[in-house]
């Protein structure tokens, strides 16, 4: 038998959140305000959210939903039957908060496009993400992370130095755009909600993938507009400062090191027993580094592979140098540093199974949030949720 989720805590509670949201970005979205103590209800096909059965997965859950919809309820509900849509009626009616990403013909089929929205629930806050956005030459085009990263510029900076461009491993069109509906939201909660409102009113905010990836790239897109130039892809190192790469060691691991300044780069000398090199005039400025740098990564690497990447790690932390392991996900979490952020979250499922999810990634003083919930079941709440909303009908 599980244990009941504690109760509510973080600067949300009482908020109310409906996650109509499908698939990554919205529904991750959703998940963050639940993080920070928001009640959040996801309304999933009898058949469950398309993501559910993406990739690998156990027991008729993909690791895909398993890793993004942590804190909420599930109700099963089918929107085009008329019970259904009297449920989600009542769930409109009780959220403070809706997050929707479908594309613009089944939002206006089942009730949640915008201008419905406004006129029928004038107090929601609804949260709309898509691919390119919702208005202009695009708009009600379907679309996909790595659409996204390919067309905002994000894959064409990435890569190997002269290789071709390669899109990010993790979703992070996805992940960058939840951050933004969180942000979308709590704005619009807090515009709502402020004491010298004429009124309180909702509002609809929009999130496009696009839009995230561009702000992500600031320092790229910044040079592009200040001198015209288009950055290159530079792999693991970069054409901005030296030393900067990856360093395998004695035992095949590797580890990254950085270094921006002569400060930094006297600390490197240092740990790797060549102080001289600080003052070499190969390397003694950042500009000489940069032409030399084929050859300070020789000395670097020369030195890593004499040692375990425990050994490195330790030799370059003793002089407060910038460096991390290149960590497997094994690494990851049981990493010291990440166990003590709490990223990782254990429960014991109802087969009575250990089940880790990830943690909040932000940590507040006075309201923490918390992981209150595993990711749900298909409909697991959907009687509970039924119960409270006063309904009795078959969604």
């Amino acid at each position: 038998m599980t244990t009941p989720p504690p109760p509510p805590s973080g600067p949300l509670t009482g908020i109310r959140v409906l996650d109509v949201a499908t698939m990554l970005a919205g529904p991750y979205g959703a998940t963050l305000l639940g993080d920070l103590g928001a009640d959040v209800i996801k309304v999933e096909a009898p058949s469950g959210d398309v993501s559910r059965s993406m990739g690998p997965g156990r027991d008729g859950t993909s690791g895909v939903f398993h890793g993004i919809n942590r804190n909420k309820r599930s109700i099963a509900a089918d929107l085009r039957t008329d019970g259904g849509k009297r449920v989600l009626d009542a769930l409109l009616g009780w959220a403070d908060i809706v997050v929707v990403n479908q594309l613009p013909s089944v939002k206006r089929s089942i009730g949640i496009d915008a201008a419905r929205l406004e006129r029928d629930f004038p107090d929601l806050i609804s949260v709309s993400v898509s691919t390119f956005g919702e208005t202009g030459p695009y708009a009600g085009l379907p679309g996909i992370d790595p659409v996204a990263q390919a067309l905002s510029g994000f894959m064409a900076v990435t890569g190997q130095r002269g290789g071709e461009p390669i899109k990010a491993g993790p979703p992070v069109a996805d992940s960058v755009a939840s951050l933004l509906v969180a942000v979308g939201a709590l704005a619009a909660l807090f515009a709502r909600e402020r004491r010298d409102a004429p009124r309180a009113s909702g509002q609809h905010v929009e999130v496009a993938l696009i839009d995230g990836l561009v702000h992500v790239q600031a320092p790229y897109v910044g040079q592009y507009f200040l001198l015209g130039t288009q950055q290159p892809r530079t792999g693991n190192s970069t054409d901005w400062y030296a030393p900067y790469n990856t360093y395998s060691c004695a035992d095949g691991k590797v580890l990254q090191l950085a270094c921006h300044n002569d400060k930094f780069f006297e600390r490197v000398a240092a740990a790797i027993d060549r102080p001289d090199l600080a003052t070499d005039p190969l390397f003694s400025t950042n500009s000489a580094r940069l032409a030399n740098r084929d050859q300070l990564d020789g000395v670097i690497g020369a030195f890593c592979a004499r040692h375990t990447r425990a050994e490195a790690l330790e030799q370059f932390r003793m002089f407060d140098t910038m460096v991390g392991p290149v960590n497997t996900y094994a690494e990851v979490f049981t990493d010291p540093q990440i166990v003590h952020n709490e990223m990782v979250v254990t429960f014991v499922d109802e087969a009575g199974e250990s089940v880790r999810t990830s943690g909040v990634p932000l940590r507040l003083s006075a309201t923490p949030g918390s992981v209150r919930r595993p990711p749900p079941a298909c409909g697991e709440h959907t009687a509970e949720i039924l119960a409270e909303l006063g309904l009795e009908v078959t969604p």
